[in-house]
């Protein structure tokens, strides 16, 4: 049996980046660049006016009040083809290029119509106000953007501004999801004696998807040899292949023999974690694979600490781990393990402190407390009790930055 960190060292050194392809700009958030992005224009390209106002030279109207002569209007969009010479000025929309000869830009709130096409300038104005300079924001052939950027909405803007339509990314990884059990039934089905829905394989499903990987169910295998090597050959097409059930020590657990029919090299079958202690970890060229306990918070608790930095790394993401944060325990908490405990939790902010509140949990088949929490509480091996105001470790999964508990107080 092996530790969480030995466990994620392994996977990691056994996880390659995916190998980049191309994508239209209009498919590529969610990804992650696969490239440096350098931009084939300067932003701005020109000196430009920040305000709706008058472009002149700050000279003129230092003792202002003073009164200009108007000699053009510059739309956003149209470039001035006249210069502003000592006693001008031109009337500049938000937006619109500098014209020659001008230094600043008075807001037309601080003016007023003058007679015979004049304008009078209030308050005076320093040089260079109310203009972005050329240049300013991005440089000519400047990198904008670097290799491992997550492509946000906002990147996607960027990318759209230097002329980017299309973009080297990593591809997301294909994850075939295997579910195992001769008691299980699926979801439209009302379960008889000794019978349970499968429930793991769309939790699954979604966790894949929610990580951005490419979720891809091969349904439910019987606890039998030769269904079980079908379903697992199929599954070794894919980039990754998670197993739930049939990893443990039962007369009809299984995977483990059919791997080693298949020639997967295992580096590991037991994790010193609770929930998750029988975990499986192999790999048989360069698709990985895994065998995740059949109970359900096991597996999903396996997923999100162990599978899903590998996932992220396939997809190029430079943090593979969920965030990490200190925490004051809300409430008293007995761990009753030996192993490092992976307790759900609700963490939520208490005006300037972070707290968490360790749910009670009825074991690892309790999917009702898992889906109340948004994190998991660490209490390692050795720690047998955490008190109320103690500080606690805390594993922040997605739940806590969607749902509505990460600001108000646990359930």
């Amino acid at each position: 049996m092996i530790s969480v960190p030995q466990a994620l060292d392994t996977v990691l050194n056994q996880t390659f980046v995916s190998a980049p392809e191309t994508v239209s700009i209009l498919e590529a958030a969610g990804y992650v660049l696969a490239e440096d992005v350098h931009s084939d224009i300067a932003m701005p390209p020109f000196d430009k006016s920040t305000m709706d106002g008058y472009a002149l030279k700050a000279s003129d109207v230092a003792a202002a009040p003073a009164i200009l002569k108007v000699v053009g209007v510059i739309p956003a969009g149209a470039f001035p083809e006249f210069e502003i010479c000592s006693g001008q000025a031109a009337k500049i929309m938000t937006g619109a290029p500098l014209p020659k000869g001008a230094d600043t830009v008075q807001i037309v709130e601080k003016t007023a119509a003058a007679e015979n096409g004049r304008v009078k300038i209030l308050e005076p104005v320093a040089p260079g106000k109310n203009i972005s300079p050329q240049s300013e924001i991005i440089g000519l052939n400047e990198k904008v953007l670097s290799r491992g950027t997550f492509i946000s909405p906002a990147v996607i803007g960027v990318l759209a501004a230097v002329g980017k339509s299309e973009i080297k990314i990593h591809r997301r990884p294909r994850v075939a999801i295997l579910v195992t059990g001769d008691e299980l039934v699926e979801i439209q089905q009302k379960p008889q004696a000794g019978q349970i829905r499968n429930s793991n394989g769309y939790a699954l499903y979604h966790q894949v998807r929610d990580c951005g990987a490419l979720p891809q169910p091969l349904g439910v295998a019987p606890d039998q040899r030769e269904a079980l090597r079908t379903k697992i050959a199929e599954g070794l097409q894919r980039d990754v292949l998670l197993i739930s059930g049939g990893v443990s020590m039962g007369d009809l657990d299984f995977v483990e023999e059919v791997f080693k029919q298949l020639d997967v090299n295992i580096f590991f079958d037991a994790v010193n974690i609770k929930p998750g202690k029988p975990t499986v970890f192999g790999k048989r060229e360069t698709t990985l694979v895994f065998g995740l306990p059949g109970n359900p918070v096991s597996a999903s608790t396996i997923f999100e600490i162990i599978v899903k930095p590998a996932l992220r790394k396939m997809m190029g993401h430079a943090q593979v781990h969920n965030l990490r944060w200190q925490a004051i325990a809300a409430n008293n908490f007995d761990s009753r393990t030996r192993r490092d405990n992976y307790a759900p939790a609700c963490t939520y902010f208490n005006d300037d402190k972070i707290m968490t509140a360790i749910l009670p949990s009825k074991g690892s088949s309790d999917i009702l407390t898992f889906a109340r929490s948004n994190s998991f509480a660490i209490v390692p091996g050795e720690v047998q009790k955490i008190k109320r105001g103690e500080p606690v470790e805390v594993v922040l999964r997605d739940e806590f930055w969607k749902s509505n508990s990460k600001t108000g107080r646990a359930a």
